[in-house]
Parts: structure tokens; C-alpha cells; sequence
């Protein structure tokens, strides 16, 4: 539903009989917005508006329906963007039955406006409104998002949700409907407006509950696809709160949130790379929008000796010319010790505080860069071991005493997180029963192709028997290893291998608890077990 150029002046229908009648307020990154559904004399609007958006909002709504026929008015809460307009609302729309549509903490204060229509109290009414056509309206309380008695609107006919604030945005380059660049325009929005994050993940379980095809916010964008729809929820799950409580002026927000999107933005291309010389370039252009850094250096110590890089000069770079360099230093120690070195004319003490985090992302990407290094020196000695399966082209089994295990004690020894993935084929017995052993060899080929599709260049992907299969990914913590095993439990079911659909199911687990390899692989097949038993073409994690 994404459109690249889209006509704000009228109308714009988001869901079949469900409209957008907002208005555009240029030059504002707060846009507010209200929906109509269209359903005969019982046509409802959805958060009325505000004065500055009335007269505009009032036009699209009269091309639509006639104002008698709108029965409802949904206030999600009670703030002068969405209620304002309700005096005036009751001037101009004919006298015909009419309800506002809210809960009864919202009521309290829309009750001072002294309106001529009667209330509808949703937790009067079993939190749902009926209309005559069989449509149903369920009505979600979101209490303290960002308003105590908020609340909802989720559509059953079109499955829109009506969210209010919640996935709302500020954006000084406003577009009708959500682009990849929206997930992260949330961002300031929600960590300013809502108050903690236990606060957001209450709510958020609740609306995970429906089938949501649509979200209308009031503020920001319409999210209308299916992917943004996950990865908003998903955003929302990690975002912090309570941003207020840290800066106090428009300006300190502004610019601490460049400095927040600086350092995500960073944290987020070093995680899946692997070598400074990959990383620290993409530093220092994201620096750049913020502070007038010239070059960044780093020297890094372990036991296996010494690392030097430089933007300026790569790996040539030599601890004289470190030493000589001045520059703003930040020194990290975890057993390797990172000093690191950001050349610029002048720092601030809000960028310094930046800088220093940032540090700590150089010296976790050094320390992956050296541990790299000292393994690519054994990389000869296990390509003649030709521990490949020759179905699958993963690892065989046998590498767990080798590879696997120096792996898991490096994890242990360097502090970092060590994932494994359990991964079976669903049914696989009734494939080679039903199809034969040939297919079945066939199958087995392709999924070992499907999983190495989906990792990256250092995870380590093992045959474990039949069709079991082993991932380990080093770095990667128990969260971010459920969403590999979530991406490849999709990949394969939307695939296709000679017309057969197939599934897998996938356990997960995490090094820290672990004492050895044998600990963290039995942990993911508890996992596995306990995906079987709940259905199979499932992801579950070992809870320990």
C-alpha cells in the first residue's frame, strides 16, 4: 500500500470503507492525524482534531459522508490534538444521535468541554461497540500511553489498528504512509512521550493478541506493511523511556537524539562485521554530523600481542605514530586493552560522553578483529582436514572436538556471547517414506543451502545427524540469536524444494550459563524438544 507520491489534498482511503481525513500542517514534524469509517448512518470518526486542522479535516470529511450520517466520535484520550475540535464539531454537524466514544478517566475531562452528546464508555461496554451492520470496534486500554485511561481502536472488518500515540513519529520529512526510514523516526517520538518500558511492553503484549494488517497512529506515518508492522513492534520493544527525565530543553533533546542515532547507527553496522578496517571508517563518517573528527586511531594489547589501525593509514599504522598523534584517548580494558585515539580540533562534554561509547564498540570490534586473526592462522590446518559433509557442505559432527570447542572456551575466556541453533526438519521421516530417499538426500541438500544463506561469514553450521543441524554464532547474545532462528524458520517455510513445502523447528540457547560445549548443545535440543512438543515450525529459546 506504500505510494511514493501521494495526494494529501482529499481523502485517502487506508483499508476498504476506512479513510485518512487529516491535514497536512507544513512545516510541522508533529502531524496529527484523524480516520472515518465509512458505515452508513453509523459512520464513525476516529480522534476529531484539533482547531488548526478542522476546517481542512471538516472538507474531506463532507466529500465522504453526509455529518449526519457520523454517529461515533472516538477520543483515544483527551489532549487538544485529538479534542479541541469538538466544540466546534457540535456547532456545525446537524443535531442527529451522536456519542463520544471514550474511557471513563478521559471522560472526567472532555465532560468540562460541556458538549451536547452523550458518552459511550467503552469499560461500560465491554471495552467493543457493535454497529448495525455487524461491524465491531474492540476497544484496547493502553493505560499511561501516554495518557492514564488511553486507549485503542481495533477495526475486526479491515484490521486496522487505531493507535493513538502508540508508533507515532516525528518527522520533518512527512509522508502519509511509513518507508523503511520510519522505524527509527519513532524513536525520539516514544522515548520522550512514554514513560518506561514496562509501561510499553504491557501494552504491546496486548496488541500482539490481533491480527493487524493497518496501523493508523495519530502522529507520524500509517504503517501498512506487513514487515514494518513487525519491525515496529520489535522497535518499540527496545527502545528506552523517560528521555525527560535526562534533558530538560528542546535543544538537549535535539541534540542528544544525534547523538542516540549515531551511536545506533554505529552499534548496528559493528555487529555483523568483523575487522576494524571495516568498522572504524564507518565511525568516522557518522562522526562527521555531529563533531569534526579527522581521523581516528587504534592500539590494542592481549596476550597474542599487538593490533595498530588507523583510518588515515590502516594496519601500517605504527605505535610511534600512535604515540605521536594527540588526540582526545579513551583506554577500555576487558582483557584486551583498547586505547583509542579521536583526532579533533574540539570536543564538547556531551560529545565526549558519545565518543566514549563509541570506544567501547571500537574495542569489542578489536577484539573480534584479533581473535579473527589468530583464528585464520589454524585455517589451513582445518581445510586439510575436509571436515565437510559431502551431502549438506556443513560441518561434520566431528569438528565439535576441534573448531566448536576452541570456539566456546574463546567465548568463555574473551567475555563475549556464544549462541547455538538446533535445527530439525519437521516430519522428515514421512518425506523419505512418502518420496523416497533420493528426495529425501535432496531435501537435506537444500536446507544445509537455505541455513548458510541466512549467516554470516564467521558462524560455524554443523550436520548433527540425520537431519539435525547445529548453528553456532559467536558474539551473538540470546535475543539476537532468536531472531536468526526466526528469520530461518520463515525463510524455509516460504521456500519451495521440487514442489514439497517444508518446515523446521528450532532450539535455542546461549553460552553464559553453560560450564562446557556439551552443557550448550544439550540446552538447545531441551529447546528443540520443548518447539516439537508445541507444534513443530516453531522457535523456542531454553530458559534455563
Amino acid at each position: 500500500m506504500f505510494k511514493s507520491a501521494l495526494d494529501v489534498s482529499g481523502p485517502v482511503e487506508i483499508a476498504p470503507e476506512v479513510f485518512w481525513v487529516g491535514s497536512h500542517i507544513k512545516g510541522d514534524i508533529f502531524q496529527c492525524h484523524n480516520y472515518l469509517i465509512r458505515d452508513g448512518s453509523e459512520s464513525i470518526l476516529i480522534d476529531p482534531g484539533s482547531l488548526i486542522t478542522f476546517k481542512e479535516s471538516l472538507k474531506k470529511i463532507k466529500y465522504l459522508v453526509d455529518l449526519r450520517d457520523i454517529k461515533y466520535f472516538i477520543c483515544h484520550h483527551q489532549d487538544p490534538d485529538v479534542t479541541a475540535s469538538l466544540p466546534k464539531i457540535a456547532e456545525v454537524f446537524p443535531r442527529t444521535e451522536k456519542f463520544i466514544v471514550t474511557h471513563w478517566r478521559t471522560y472526567f475531562l472532555l465532560k468540562h468541554y460541556n458538549l451536547p452528546f452523550p458518552f459511550y464508555l467503552v469499560d461500560q461496554h465491554d471495552y467493543e461497540l457493535v454497529l448495525s451492520s455487524g461491524r465491531r470496534l474492540k476497544f484496547i486500554l493502553t493505560p499511561y500511553m501516554h495518557y492514564p485511561g488511553n486507549i485503542v481502536t481495533y477495526d475486526e472488518s479491515s484490521k486496522v489498528l487505531f493507535s493513538s500515540d502508540i508508533f507515532g513519529a516525528w518527522d520533518d520529512n512527512w509522508r502519509l504512509f511509513a518507508d523503511e526510514s520510519y522505524i527509527e523516526k519513532m524513536r525520539a517520538f516514544h522515548e520522550i512521550y512514554m514513560p518506561s518500558k514496562e509501561i510499553v511492553l504491557f501494552s504491546l503484549n496486548r496488541l500482539k493478541d490481533f491480527d493487524i494488517r493497518v496501523i493508523a497512529p495519530q502522529h507520524g506515518s500509517i504503517i501498512s506493511n506487513g514487515r514494518l508492522i513487525y519491525e515496529a513492534f520489535k522497535a518499540l520493544e527496545d527502545f528506552d523511556y523517560g528521555v525527560l527525565m535526562e534533558v530538560s530543553t528542546y535543544s538537549e533533546v535535539k541534540r542528544l537524539y544525534v547523538m542516540k542515532s549515531i551511536l545506533k547507527s554505529v552499534e548496528k553496522f559493528a555487529m555483523d562485521k568483523l575487522s576494524l578496517s571495516e568498522v572504524v571508517p564507518f565511525i568516522l563518517d557518522a562522526l562527521k554530523t555531529a563533531v569534526s573528527v579527522e581521523d581516528i586511531l587504534v592500539k590494542a594489547d592481549c596476550e597474542e600481542g599487538r593490533l595498530l589501525y588507523s583510518v588515515s593509514r590502516g594496519y601500517e599504522l605504527t605505535e610511534g605514530e600512535f604515540e605521536e598523534v594527540h588526540g582526545e584517548e579513551f583506554v577500555v580494558e576487558n582483557d584486551v586493552v583498547v586505547s583509542v585515539k579521536f583526532v579533533a580540533s574540539r570536543i564538547s562534554q556531551p560529545h565526549r560522553q558519545l565518543l566514549e561509547d563509541i570506544a567501547r564498540v571500537i574495542h569489542a570490534t578489536a577484539k573480534r578483529d584479533m581473535f579473527i586473526r589468530s583464528i585464520k592462522k589454524s585455517v589451513d590446518f582445518y581445510k586439510e582436514l575436509a571436515l565437510k559433509d559431502t551431502l549438506t557442505g556443513c560441518y561434520r559432527k566431528e569438528i565439535l572436538d576441534t573448531l566448536v570447542e576452541v570456539e566456546f572456551y574463546n567465548s568463555k575466556r574473551y567475555q563475549y556471547p556464544l549462541s547455538c541453533l538446533m535445527v530439525d526438519i519437521d516430519d522428515f521421516k514421512s518425506i523419505n517414506d512418502g518420496h523416497g530417499h533420493i528426495m529425501g538426500d535432496r531435501v537435506l541438500r537444500k536446507v544445509g543451502e537455505f541455513l548458510s544463506l541466512n549467516l554470516r561469514k564467521g558462524d560455524i553450521l554443523v550436520r548433527y545427524g540425520g537431519d539435525e543441524f547445529l548453528i553456532f554464532l559467536p558474539h551473538i547474545g540470546l535475543a539476537a540469536a532468536k531472531a536468526v532462528a526466526e528469520r530461518i524458520r520463515k525463510f524455509i517455510e516460504s521456500s519451495e524444494i521440487e514442489g514439497l513445502r517444508i518446515t523446521v523447528s528450532v532450539g535455542v540457547a546461549e553460552s553464559s550459563f553453560a560450564r562446557d560445549l556439551e552443557d550448550l548443545i544439550e540446552a538447545a535440543d531441551e529447546a528443540l524438544y520443548k518447539a516439537k512438543r508445541a507444534g513443530k515450525n516453531r522457535v523456542e529459546v531454553f530458559a534455563g
